[in-house]
């Protein structure tokens, strides 16, 4: 059961943080078209370096790979709410994140995840 519950917060730990790379660069501190550019471009950036190494159908199926990954998708998620002003959500989306990712190399669930996408 503790498994099943930690895949969907990691799946909702992987929306907010794309929300949160979203809200960061639509609030930078820089011209509409750079802010829009940013705001567009760096999720997108995230959500395929989560597709290549970190999802259940990544083409990169490493321990190492997913783990760079997934701290990097959200510690920066994380940072980038603190640098928009949002720090106590900044705080608890890190909190969640390093609970979640505990538990899911507690419980093997990142090796499960890499045997299944080798078949």
């Amino acid at each position: 059961m503790v498994g099943g519950v930690n895949l969907g917060v990691r799946f909702l730990l992987e929306l907010a943080s794309l929300a949160s790379l979203v809200a960061w660069g639509l609030r930078l501190d820089a011209a509409w078209p750079v802010r829009l550019l940013a705001g567009v471009l760096l999720p997108l950036a995230a959500a395929s370096c989560w597709g290549l190494f970190a999802s259940p159908k990544a083409r990169f199926t490493t321990a190492a790979g997913r783990l760079v990954c997934e701290v990097g998708l959200f510690g920066g998620a994380a940072v980038a709410l603190v640098a928009t002003g949002w720090v106590l959500p900044g705080v608890v989306l890190a909190v969640v994140a390093a609970a979640s990712l505990t538990v899911t190399y507690a419980l093997g669930q990142h090796r499960q995840a890499v045997q299944r996408a080798r078949g």
